[in-house]
């Protein structure tokens, strides 16, 4: 039988300027670390909506706090830093890759098992399986 050091870690490596980084995705800590500084980010996985003014407000930290965690760095200041200097295509090339590790299987069922594990509450109804499609609307 296999245990937990058999497990092959899953990194995506992407490029930027020339250097390649890996990936290993957000980890248990990093999201932590991501939902208390971010309350937003709770609200929205629970359903409550977060007025677009705020995501303005937090955005760049946000994003360059996601890139630090899930480059294997959550809340560490210097790597936050780094990553909010990144330019925009290149941030966005790394959460990409950050999204497809951390959640192989598509948002709706990440969002269901960590708020069962976490005991966030809220309506998860609009945030479906990434398997099933939306039903169509009977107007």
């Amino acid at each position: 039988m296999a245990g937990l050091l058999d497990i092959a870690a899953v990194i995506e490596t992407v490029t930027i300027n020339g250097t390649k980084v890996d990936v290993p995705g957000v980890s248990a800590k990093g999201i932590a670390h991501l939902l208390a500084r971010f309350p937003e980010m709770r609200m929205a996985m629970t359903g409550r909506g977060v007025d677009v003014s705020r995501w303005l407000e937090i955005g760049g930290d946000a994003v360059a706090a996601i890139i630090a965690a899930g480059t294997g760095h959550p809340g560490e200041e210097e790597y936050e830093a780094a990553a909010g200097r990144l330019g925009i295509e290149a941030q966005a090339d790394l959460i990409a890759a950050i999204l497809k590790v951390t959640m192989p299987g598509g948002p709706g069922p990440f969002v269901e098992k960590l708020t069962a594990q976490l005991g966030l509450v809220g309506d998860l109804s609009n945030m479906a399986p990434a398997t099933k499609s939306p039903k169509a609307s009977k107007h």
